[in-house]
């Protein structure tokens, strides 16, 4: 077939046929990414409840306490072996060895009272959740990096309880916790 011999009209059809097709390509590409989108939302949505349990699980940024908030290196109970009612009981002792008041003293057993309040009760939730049947489809249904930034937090939570060491302090804890939601928010982000 000689090219010089189609008419006019043929090469209007042939360029017509041509931009048809690229319309028709271009129309899917976008049908595509819209329906990719739509099921992003859709998984996003699916996936947010698993990790709004995480979060309740946990204590609040703004209510974390650790026992180096208010004990220090003069009352030798940072680290070591000795538990949280140990070193209550050690301040209580040092309170009642002391035959006057003292202020600072009464303060730290007061604030460790409040510590060993705080910590039962956000480890029983820690506890509570780690223990449903939910937590097994929470760690199925999120990413590795939240689920990995969830246990970096109970670690420390736990290691700071029990060792209660200078190293484990607030800041730390909070950096965790702040790591865990920035690992939440870029799964959910579309």
């Amino acid at each position: 077939m000689d090219i010089n011999k189609i008419s006019s009209d043929g090469w209007l059809s042939f360029i017509g046929s041509m931009i048809g097709a690229v319309a028709t390509v271009i129309s899917i590409l976008i049908a595509i990414r819209m329906n990719n989108k739509q099921i992003k939302q859709q998984s996003i949505k699916s996936i947010r409840p698993y990790h709004d349990a995480l979060k309740k699980s946990l204590p609040s940024y703004d209510s974390i306490m650790t026992q180096s908030d208010y004990l220090d290196e003069e009352d030798n109970l940072l680290g070591g072996s000795v538990t949280v009612e140990g070193r209550l009981s050690i301040l209580e002792k040092y309170l009642n060895d002391d035959e006057r008041t003292n202020e600072l003293l009464e303060y730290k057993i007061e604030r460790h009272k409040k510590y060993i309040e705080y910590w039962n009760k956000a480890n029983s939730n820690i506890e509570e959740f780690i223990n449903s049947g939910f937590y097994n489809a929470v760690k199925s249904a999120c990413n590795g990096e939240v689920i990995k930034c969830y246990y970096d937090f109970v670690v420390a939570f736990h290691n700071e309880h029990f060792y209660s060491g200078p190293i484990i302090d607030t800041d730390l804890l909070r950096i965790n916790l702040s790591r865990l939601f920035e690992a939440i928010k870029k799964a959910e982000k579309i």
